[in-house]
């Protein structure tokens, strides 16, 4: 197996787009890729010889933990149904025998896994920005009906590195600080707000390798 390093893949494309590219292409690079896919010189090899997709349940529970949110406020369409175990079940790797008729879970992702991690992602960062306006949790240091921080501003750093303790049990290396300070500026080079910043910086460690594959 194969992994492009996640700041290659965000670096593709500047601004409030460029953390999509993520999930999708790292779905991509499922167990069972060929280590001859993709360019060489922008991939990795895996340490070890199959990783473990990290399907609905899992999922569920780590976004919870990390995010402290309820597994209900994860994520939802139409403000009813549950993202995580109704619509996109099946997607996610879960599996229903009475109203699917899916007695077994699917064995690899989908086409439509990236969406459905993506849509996961969006709403549960999402969810968590909003509740922080009221009572911080996670962006502790952000005035989030604000503008996004400089990128040599202590609010930018501690908050990249609250995510990546929260969400992946280390601390973030410079080179993934680079990448998150790219999330500061939109397309034309404006500063962002910073609850946009916010909402960005954490689908984009959301969606990464090391948060999806065990």
């Amino acid at each position: 197996m194969t992994r492009m390093p996640l700041s290659t893949l965000v670096r593709a494309r500047r601004g409030p787009r460029s953390a999509l590219l993520v999930s999708a292409l790292l779905v991509g690079g499922c167990p069972g890729s060929s280590s001859d896919d993709g360019d060489p010189d922008l991939s990795t090899a895996s340490t070890r010889n199959r990783l473990i997709w990290k399907r609905q349940h899992a999922l569920t529970q780590d976004l919870v933990r990390a995010l402290e949110l309820e597994p209900t406020e994860l994520c939802t369409e139409l403000g009813e149904l549950d993202c995580i175990n109704d619509v996109h079940q099946a997607s996610l790797g879960g599996h229903d025998p009475i109203a699917q008729g899916l007695y077994e879970p699917i064995a690899e992702p989908l086409t439509t896994t990236p969406l459905a991690l993506d849509r996961v992602a969006l709403a549960a960062c999402g969810r968590r920005v909003q509740l922080d306006r009221q009572a911080p949790v996670v962006f502790t240091t952000l005035a989030l009906d604000g503008e996004a921080p400089s990128a040599d501003a202590p609010a930018f750093e501690q908050t990249v590195v609250t995510l990546y303790r929260r969400l992946l049990g280390r601390e973030p290396t410079p080179e993934e600080l680079e990448l998150h300070a790219e999330l500061l500026v939109d397309d034309a080079g404006e500063r962002v707000g910073a609850d946009r910043f916010a909402h960005l910086s954490c689908f984009v460690v959301v969606t990464s390798a090391e948060f999806l594959f065990i």
